[in-house]
């Protein structure tokens, strides 16, 4: 019995450490991407060029930051995760995608607001200005959020 279990511990590890596969995406996938927008949010929310930044950018180039934040969300879940599992049965690139691309997009914007309106950064912006804020300060949190599963990964 003693090795019976050694070779399904070597089978476990063989499986988890070089082939690298994954699980679901589950509850945790979601609680590591708030902590890993939360980590990477915090390093911007203190620059100081950023409200300047804010008050003078256009909605032409919110729109162009929204757009890249989108395509560098899906090429980090398409490389860090589906790369993965591209050979496990019934998994398809679209269905991954759509799971993670919402969730991470989603959480970095819920992380943006909660330092925007922690730190009271609201009381210096107009309305519309938070927004931008919020949409700049989305890019790095989400991909902070994306970052969690690249941890999993190793």
């Amino acid at each position: 019995m003693g090795i019976k279990k050694v070779q399904e511990d070597v089978e476990l590890l063989k499986e988890r450490l070089l082939e690298r596969r994954t699980e679901r995406f589950s509850e945790q996938d979601i609680v590591r991407a708030f902590f890993g927008a939360l980590v990477i949010g915090i390093t911007f929310i203190f620059t100081s060029g950023l409200i300047t930044v804010v008050k003078s950018i256009s909605w032409a180039n919110i729109i162009l930051i929204i757009f890249l934040t989108v395509v560098i969300l899906i090429a980090e879940i398409y490389f860090i995760g589906w790369s993965r599992v591209k050979g496990e049965r019934g998994r398809n690139v679209y269905e991954f995608t759509l799971k993670r691309l919402p969730t991470f997009y989603i959480i970095s914007l819920i992380v943006a607001f909660f330092y925007i309106y922690t730190f009271s950064i609201n009381n210096f912006l107009s309305g519309a200005e938070v927004i931008k804020m919020v949409f700049i300060m989305a890019m790095p949190c989400s991909i902070g959020a994306a970052i969690g599963d690249l941890l999993r990964k190793y």
